[in-house]
């Protein structure tokens, strides 16, 4: 994304989140900037020494009830588990969400506060352990997950088929023609031969497994190692799905690494310190890891600037091509 756009965007809601922390029962010292994703994120340090993350919720990116089964599925990994896990901070009223409008806009922004993870990300490069974590990690809360489920789950989406997400959030764009410039005649075609084998892969997979809840969203850059223990945050995408796309999505930057073969059996390892292994076979792996990719080109081409979007899909296409050449 472009750093001046994420600045820009940074400073600009930053009255906002100050008028959002004046909720809760501590003074604050300090915010700034600490990223941008599909949200905004502000390191907060209060009066008494704490760190804290303020995450500054987009209106489109995610529903209200799909934020409020992430507070309740941590709470309830909280009160169950040993695990390190990132935990929302009450309000002064004990409130978990606080929705929050900037001056002139009507769509109001779900924001929550965090407690915050030490460490550094995964991705900086801890080697096969870290991904051993990764896999302890990954099949200890698909445990949790499958005996666990949240007043009214209807509404929690499921990774039934490859565009999963709400369409009114997150439109399909791949044959809209207002996109002829990055989705040509070729390339949709490829799109749509390995949206037909995906989807085919998921539906078996649907068929034979049992469905549960799951984070949907475990990589490198969603977890910290801090004296050799594992810390996982960022549970906004909580879905239904099968254990083994949970693991698909542990494993998918990986795809196109020198180290993937590594990092799998070190993950693998991990994993079946805790579960059996899901995962059926090479085939079915990819499978999920073309579905995961179509939906981020999606994504790309409808959130980012048309150069930053040809740049993306131009990055991903030769992984999904050589899929095609294997499986379709």
């Amino acid at each position: 994304m472009d750093p001046h756009r994420i600045a820009a965007e940074a400073s600009r809601l930053l009255p906002l989140a100050r008028l959002v922390l004046e909720r809760y029962p501590f003074e604050v010292k300090e915010v700034e900037h600490l990223a941008t994703h599909s949200n905004v994120m502000y390191r907060v340090v209060t009066d008494d020494g704490r760190q804290l993350v303020l995450r500054v919720g987009s209106p489109h990116a995610n529903s209200r009830d799909n934020i409020e089964y992430e507070i309740a599925w941590l709470a309830a990994l909280s009160e169950d588990t040993s695990l390190d896990l990132v935990d929302p901070v009450p309000t002064g009223y004990g409130a978990l969400i606080v929705e929050a409008a900037e001056d002139g806009v009507e769509a109001k922004r779900p924001c929550v506060l965090f407690s915050w993870v030490p460490g550094m990300p995964l991705a900086d490069g801890s080697g096969t352990f870290g991904y051993r974590l990764l896999g302890q990690m990954c099949a200890s809360l698909q445990v949790h997950g499958a005996g666990w489920r949240p007043s009214g789950p209807n509404g929690m989406r499921k990774w039934d088929k490859v565009f999963y997400y709400d369409p009114e959030l997150f439109p399909v764009v791949v044959d809209d023609g207002r996109y002829d410039h990055l989705f040509d005649v070729t390339r949709r075609g490829k799109i749509h031969r390995a949206i037909d084998i995906s989807e085919r892969i998921i539906g078996d997979d649907w068929r034979d497994s049992h469905s549960q809840v799951v984070h949907g969203d475990l990589h490198e850059w969603n977890v910290h190692v801090a004296s050799s223990r594992l810390y996982a945050f960022d549970f906004e995408d909580v879905m239904i799905a099968t254990r083994a796309q949970d693991v698909s999505v542990c494993l998918y930057s990986s795809r196109t690494s020198k180290r993937r073969d590594e990092i799998r059996s070190a993950f693998r390892r991990g994993y079946e310190e805790i579960a059996p292994w899901p995962v059926q076979s090479d085939e079915q792996l990819d499978g999920f890891h073309a579905a995961r990719q179509i939906m981020l080109m999606n994504y790309a081409v409808r959130t980012l600037p048309p150069g930053e979007a040809q740049e993306y899909l131009e990055q991903v296409m030769p992984w999904l091509e050589g899929f095609l050449g294997k499986y379709g």
